[in-house]
């Protein structure tokens, strides 16, 4: 009776939430249906929480939890793999969070959307991508595949491609197992599907609204967010995961010890890919292909680039075609997002009064970064007998093309209704002018 009550109400929340677009209203749906399966005793306060259903009882497992790799081990820290959750101060194991059925039902079916897409600007980059992810996780599995999801546009369909595959790769998992029990009764419920893994850096610089994105989506869509706190580098970051990631059997319990000893006595920890969102005009993005080992001078780990070949048309196709939730900065001009110290509205985008068209308005895709501050120029001194600059004037424009050419209103609505094909796109990316070849983007967005 639970399970069925369970399936129906989440069959109930994906149909709400296929009828509404905006971040809100499906937020909304969702904690409407947790609290018609989840105890309100049950039910953390947090927006960015949601509940869990264990083995034996509902019991609810963060989505977003902060981690500070400096005091990891300090007082009773423990030694576990940091996506797992330890079932008490006490215990000697930790458990895998499971992914809600709601949400699995989502990833499963963008993944069909995605697979019968014929859309002929998109198709072909999406087969790609599918291929690509899915080609990873046959290697690594679920449980060592992660996501690096900052709130940029490029991050934000990476992981929603990411999503999708876990989804069918997991749920592929389950069927095959309840074959080859030839369909003997509690199978399925022995192959463990966990949450999608996903990270990000902390920055005391960040926008707020990409924060509002995150904590939003991460409760939306039932992820299992690691995000590091301020302070804390993209290396020592990637190698306390590289370093801790002991992957969880089937039913997602996993040993973990009580002191910093304990890591000399676990088996070596499994090897770890993360899926980025860098695409081949990234200022870093150097001659990575779509599968790249990190740098000498990182922990090792695997690079996952699905969007590698992607232009900026093709991302903001995307997510308004599938009418994905976005960072509402790319509404307001924004084109690239970094921080609130070196990002404003694209210049190319600027209307005749003081308001900009949104990013998926932008034509000439070279001007993609003309709203980051040069770095250079932001610290650059003026000298004692000049006029302060206008902050315009310390724009990086890009010196492919010295015109721009703004819509007018009738082709403005013309995007804005989803008819032309070029112009329909969406936004979150990695702030690839942060990433050095062999580092997993952080809190800067793009």
């Amino acid at each position: 009776f639970v399970v069925a009550l369970v399936t129906a109400e989440a069959f109930n929340f994906l149909h709400q939430a296929a009828t509404t677009n905006t971040v809100s209203s499906r937020r909304k749906a969702h904690q409407t249906y947790l609290k018609k399966i989840v105890p309100s005793s049950a039910r953390s306060k947090s927006s960015t929480q949601i509940a869990s259903v264990m083995t034996n009882s509902l019991e609810v497992l963060p989505n977003w939890r902060d981690v500070d790799v400096h005091h990891a081990d300090d007082g009773d820290g423990t030694v576990c793999s940091p996506f797992c959750h330890p079932l008490s101060k006490t215990s000697a194991s930790s458990t895998a969070a499971s992914w809600s059925d709601a949400a699995l039902q989502s990833g499963l079916d963008l993944y069909e959307r995605i697979k019968s897409c014929q859309d002929p600007f998109i198709s072909s980059a999406l087969t790609s991508a599918i291929h690509d992810l899915e080609m990873a996780y046959r290697l690594y599995g679920p449980f060592c595949m992660v996501g690096s999801y900052n709130g940029g546009k490029d991050a934000v369909v990476i992981f929603h491609l990411m999503r999708a595959v876990h989804a069918h790769y997991c749920h592929d998992l389950q069927q095959k197992a309840i074959e080859s029990n030839n369909g003997e009764e509690g199978t399925e419920s022995s192959v463990m599907i966990p949450r999608p893994r996903v990270i990000y850096f902390n920055n005391e610089d960040e926008f707020p609204e990409v924060l509002d994105l995150l904590q939003d989506t991460v409760g939306l869509y039932d992820l299992d967010m690691l995000a590091f706190k301020e302070g804390v580098s993209f290396g020592e970051g990637l190698q306390y995961l590289v370093e801790r990631n002991f992957a969880p059997g089937k039913n997602g319990l996993s040993y973990y010890g009580n002191n910093k000893e304990s890591l000399l006595h676990l088996p070596p920890p499994h090897p770890l890919a993360f899926i980025l969102g860098t695409r081949s005009n990234d200022p870093n993005a150097g001659s990575q292909n779509i599968y790249a080992p990190s740098s000498h001078y990182m922990p090792p780990f695997l690079r996952v680039n699905p969007i590698l070949n992607w232009n900026y048309g093709q991302v903001w196709h995307f997510l308004r075609t599938f009418e994905l939730p976005y960072c509402k900065l790319y509404d307001d001009g924004y084109t690239s997002l970094g921080t609130v110290k070196d990002t404003m509205p694209c210049p190319a985008l600027k209307k005749d009064n003081d308001e900009y068209w949104p990013a998926y308005m932008l034509r000439d895709w070279d001007q993609e970064r003309a709203g980051r501050i040069s770095k250079k120029k932001k610290q650059q001194q003026p000298k004692e007998d000049s006029e302060p600059k206008n902050i315009e004037q310390t724009v990086t424009m890009s010196q492919t093309s010295s015109t721009v050419s703004l819509p007018n209103e009738q082709e403005a609505k013309t995007a804005k209704d989803g008819s032309s094909a070029h112009t329909r796109t969406m936004s979150s990316e990695l702030d690839t002018d942060e990433l050095s070849s062999g580092v997993v983007p952080a809190s800067s967005s793009e």
